[in-house]
């Protein structure tokens, strides 16, 4: 079943992100995703150019936003501020 769709064409194809003039855009990744493996947060955040501001969470698992104070509070200052952290900022492995 699951090859039946091979070589269709896909409705919504992925493209190289456009956003020129933007506001800064906070991506956030996780060092060791299973699911959305970090590279592609990097590229993500290249590919928007001046606008990307990376956010790495240098542990484990998928979604990283309730990782700890670190992620927490630079998720929240994004979204209810549009204030993002500074370019480079890692936050360190919380035990769980």
């Amino acid at each position: 079943m699951a090859a039946a769709c091979l070589g269709a064409a896909a409705a919504n194809p992925q493209h190289r992100t456009d956003v020129r003039g933007a506001p800064p855009i906070l991506v956030a990744g996780t060092l060791h995703d299973p699911a959305t493996g970090y590279p592609w947060a990097v590229s993500v955040a290249r590919q928007l150019g001046g606008s990307g501001v990376l956010l790495t969470y240098e542990g484990q698992g998928h979604g990283s936003v309730t990782r700890g104070p670190c992620v927490q509070d630079a998720v929240d200052g994004y979204l209810t501020d549009l204030v993002v952290p500074r370019r480079g900022t890692r936050c360190p492995v919380v035990p769980s």
